[in-house]
């Protein structure tokens, strides 16, 4: 079990999480009632930015949850949240209960996220997924597609 483990979430998710004080599960496209863990910070950010953001530079906002805040038996494989493509090989859980933010073992950090994308190449989401979009002149040179 790692010593800490990382939840990433938009400025209007903190903002709902310090309302209430937890972070609580939810459901998505791939996992019900569960929250999303990772063993380090530049991946929480990465996958929030990519799943939840509107665009570059939109602040995200990650807890850093020590061990002792979640309970072992509750933490379950969460590779399945996000595509291989994006994971590196980074380990991931989901959490199956809600998640006290008001210990002083849980801390937390904001700032700007900036994804390093292509010339060309945007993110763009429908409401249930999240794909990449090409210029005609980025999908020539990074899809190979003729005219």
């Amino acid at each position: 079990m790692s010593k800490w483990y990382y939840h990433g979430t938009t400025l209007e998710g903190y903002h709902a999480i310090q309302k209430t004080g937890f972070i609580m599960p939810r459901t998505g496209k791939t996992y019900t009632n569960q929250i999303f863990l990772c063993d380090n910070d530049a991946y929480a950010r990465r996958v929030t930015f990519i799943k939840h953001a509107q665009e570059q530079g939109d602040v995200i906002v990650v807890y850093k949850i020590h061990k002792n805040n979640l309970r072992k038996k509750l933490l379950k494989d969460g590779s399945k949240h996000i595509s291989n493509m994006l994971s590196f090989g980074d380990p991931t859980w989901c959490y199956l209960e809600p998640i006290d933010v008001s210990s002083d073992t849980v801390l937390v950090g904001a700032a700007p996220y900036y994804l390093n994308l292509p010339q060309g190449v945007s993110i763009v989401r429908d409401g249930s997924s999240t794909g990449l979009s090409f210029t005609k002149e980025a999908q020539k040179q990074y899809l190979g597609a003729a005219e």
